[in-house]
C-alpha cells in the first residue's frame, strides 16, 4: 500500500496574458478547502494514512521505492550525463554539436536524420514478458499493443477512482482558468471550458495512479525494452469528451522531451492504457509505424514558456508536411484501437497524433512514461530552463527505480 500524507498549505496566483489570451495559475494562494492545494517545495516524506474519501488533491505520494527519502527545501538538479555522450557540455548550451545527434529547433531548416540508438535495448534471446517476435514488431513499427492487459473489472475500478479525482479538480477550475500548476500536478482544460483535457503527474497524488504505476505487468515489459530499471518521467490522464474534445497534431514526445526537458538519449517509452474504448470515431491515437526510425529535426527557435500553449495545441517543435508525408508514404497511419485493458508500448520518438471527438462516446487513456535511469535529465537542449517537474521530473525522491507490486492492493 503507497503511503499519503495530507499537508496544509496555501498558495497565490499570477495572470499570464499570452496572444492566446491563455490564464495560467502558477502556484495559486487558496485556503486548503477548496481542494486545490500547492504543496511546499520541501520533502515527500511517507506516512501512514491512505485514504481518498476527501480531495484527491490534498494527497502527496511517497517515491516508488521502500525507502523514506527526506530533503529540505531546497530542490535539487542534477546535471549528470553518459560518458562521451554529451561530453563536458555545459548547462544551458544551445548550439548543436556533433556529440549531439538529437539537436533541434536551431534554424528554420528541418533534416530527417536516422536514429543512432537502438529501439530495443535489450537482448532478445534474454527471457521476458515479450516474444522475440513480439520484440521484433516492436523494433520494426515502434510499438506494439497487448489485448486484454487488465481485467474489465481493474479497469472499471481505476476509471471510477481516475474520474473521480478529474471531478474534484474540475470544481477548483474557474472559467478563466485553462491551466492550473502546483508542485504535484499540472491540469489542462479544454481551450474555453473548465473542462479537464490532461492531468499531468497524477501518480504524486492520485492512489491509484501511483499503483498502477508499479505494475508487474507494466514494468517487466519496459524494462526487456530498455534493458534497464526505470523511473517516471511523467504520467498523464488524457480525457477527450463526447462530441468537444480535441485533437492533437502529430510530432514525436522525444524531439521535445530531448528539447525542453534535457533527455539525453531515446531510451524511454510510453505505455498508454485503455481505460474506455478507443475507436477512430472518438478521436483514437494515430501513429506513424517506423517513423521511430528517424530523427526529424523541427524548425525553430523555441519561445520561453513554450510548454504552456504546446500542451495545448503544438505550433513549434513539430515535423513539416514534407517529413510527414515522407513518414506517411514508408510506414502509412495506424489507428490504435481497442477495448478498455489493452495496453500500447511506443518508443518515445514513435510520430503520433489524434483527432478531434466528434462521437458520443467519451474516451479516457492514462499514459505511463517510463525513462531508463541510466538516461536521467540533463539541462535542456533548447530553452535556457526546463519545463515544471511534473513535466520532466528530476526529483531525486523520484527518480529511482520503480520497485514492483507484488499484487495490486486494496484501497
Amino acid at each position: 500500500m503507497l503511503a499519503f500524507q495530507e499537508r496544509d498549505c496555501t498558495c497565490n496566483s499570477l495572470c499570464i496574458t499570452m496572444a492566446t489570451r491563455m490564464w495560467v495559475t502558477m502556484a495559486t494562494r487558496r485556503s486548503p478547502s477548496n481542494g486545490l492545494l500547492l504543496l511546499p517545495r520541501g520533502a515527500l516524506q511517507p506516512s501512514n494514512t491512505g485514504s481518498l474519501k476527501t480531495k484527491a488533491s490534498k494527497y502527496t505520494a511517497a517515491p516508488f521505492t521502500t525507502n523514506s527519502y527526506i530533503f529540505d527545501n531546497k530542490r535539487f538538479f542534477p546535471f549528470t550525463t553518459s560518458h562521451g555522450f554529451h561530453g563536458n557540455r555545459c548547462h544551458h548550451v544551445t548550439m548543436a554539436t556533433d556529440k549531439d545527434p538529437y539537436h533541434s529547433r536551431l534554424s528554420n531548416v528541418f533534416e530527417i536524420r536516422s536514429r543512432p540508438d537502438p529501439v530495443v535495448w535489450g537482448d532478445d534471446d534474454k527471457t521476458g514478458p515479450f516474444s522475440r517476435q513480439e520484440l521484433e514488431f516492436y523494433r520494426t513499427n515502434g510499438y506494439i499493443k497487448v489485448e486484454g492487459l487488465f481485467d474489465v473489472d481493474e479497469i472499471q475500478t481505476y476509471c471510477e477512482k481516475f474520474t473521480t479525482g478529474k471531478d474534484e479538480l474540475e470544481e477548483d477550475i474557474k472559467s478563466n482558468e485553462e491551466f492550473i500548476t502546483t508542485d504535484n500536478y499540472t491540469c489542462v482544460t479544454e481551450p474555453g471550458s473548465t473542462k479537464i483535457r490532461s492531468i499531468y503527474s497524477p501518480h504524486k497524488f492520485l492512489p491509484a495512479a501511483n499503483q498502477l504505476c508499479r505494475d508487474r505487468r507494466l514494468l517487466g515489459r519496459v524494462r526487456q525494452i530498455l534493458n534497464s530499471d526505470v523511473y517516471m518521467h511523467h504520467t498523464r490522464l488524457n480525457f477527450k469528451q463526447q462530441f468537444k474534445g480535441t485533437g492533437f497534431y502529430w510530432h514525436s514526445d522525444f524531439e521535445t522531451w530531448h528539447t525542453e526537458d534535457g533527455m539525453p538519449r531515446p531510451r524511454c517509452l510510453t505505455c498508454m492504457v485503455l481505460m474506455t474504448r478507443n475507436l477512430p470515431q472518438n478521436g483514437a491515437l494515430m501513429v506513424i509505424p517506423g517513423s521511430h526510425r528517424h530523427y526529424i529535426s523541427c524548425a525553430g527557435p523555441t519561445p520561453d514558456n513554450h510548454w504552456i500553449s504546446s500542451l495545448q495545441d503544438r505550433y513549434i517543435g513539430i515535423p513539416n508536411q514534407e517529413a510527414l508525408s515522407q513518414m506517411v508514404k514508408e510506414g502509412g497511419i495506424h489507428y490504435c484501437t481497442g477495448e478498455a485493458g489493452s495496453v500500447f508500448f511506443f518508443d518515445c520518438n514513435l510520430l503520433h497524433g489524434s483527432q478531434a471527438n466528434f462521437s458520443p462516446w467519451d474516451r479516457m487513456n492514462f499514459f505511463l512514461v517510463y525513462n531508463s535511469v541510466d538516461n536521467k535529465l540533463v539541462p535542456p537542449f533548447g530553452p535556457p530552463k526546463p519545463r515544471p517537474e511534473t513535466l520532466g521530473t528530476r526529483d531525486p525522491a523520484w527518480v529511482q527505480p520503480i520497485t514492483p507490486l507484488e499484487k495490486p492492493t486494496e484501497e
